[in-house]
């Protein structure tokens, strides 16, 4: 990491509160159907989410054919590895040549969120896969999720709304939402300390 060089740095503007943004990066529940795209850079059958007091690590290695989000065929990274930090940063590796990501997700309001990606790679400037990685997040991932965020937060809106069930896979899966659970509790025990102190 210490070789790493800040090479790019994205921004996003989402009319979510934040907690909604950060459950729906702690689950991949919702890939299969939200990110075709991602299903295939990754090995799905290997993703695996485990938690720990305040943080929880999302690994799976690259899959083994051609994929429709971007060239991975000189990769050097071949796992896909997140980790999530309470409360809001997250750190990760796609598979492709040395990087390293960091995501702030900072709330701005009780409906709005601002997101900073900043990418760290080997050069300061990306080699064509590395260009098409982040045009990837870009203009398809950050498309699907931020559509998925907005839209929770417009139906938590409306009359019908009051909590969701957690869908649990006691193998830690990618499709398990243990994570998300995890978070929750999380969030409050910090309203709890913040009472406690008042």
């Amino acid at each position: 990491m210490a070789k790493l060089t800040l090479a790019r740095r994205l921004t996003y503007d989402i009319a979510s509160n934040w907690k909604n943004v950060v459950d729906n990066f702690l689950e991949c529940y919702h890939c299969h159907v939200a990110h075709k795209d991602f299903v295939s850079l990754v090995d799905m059958s290997t993703y695996k989410v485990t938690t720990y007091g305040i943080y929880s690590s999302h690994m799976a290695q690259a899959g083994q054919t051609e994929n429709s989000a971007y060239d991975v065929s000189g990769a050097t990274v071949t796992e896909h590895a997140v980790w999530w930090l309470w409360p809001n940063t997250c750190l990760l590796r796609y598979p492709g040549r040395g990087n390293f990501m960091v995501l702030q997700i900072i709330p701005d309001g009780p409906e709005r969120t601002r997101e900073i990606w900043d990418f760290y790679l080997e050069t300061a400037e990306p080699n064509e896969a590395e260009s098409d990685s982040i045009r990837y997040i870009d203009e398809v991932l950050q498309v699907e999720d931020i559509a998925l965020v907005e839209s929770v937060q417009r139906g938590m809106r409306t009359p019908a709304f009051t909590q969701g069930k957690i869908v649990y896979d006691p193998d830690g899966s990618g499709l398990s939402e243990h994570a998300v659970h995890h978070f929750h509790g999380l969030v409050l025990d910090a309203y709890r300390h913040d009472l406690d102190r008042k």
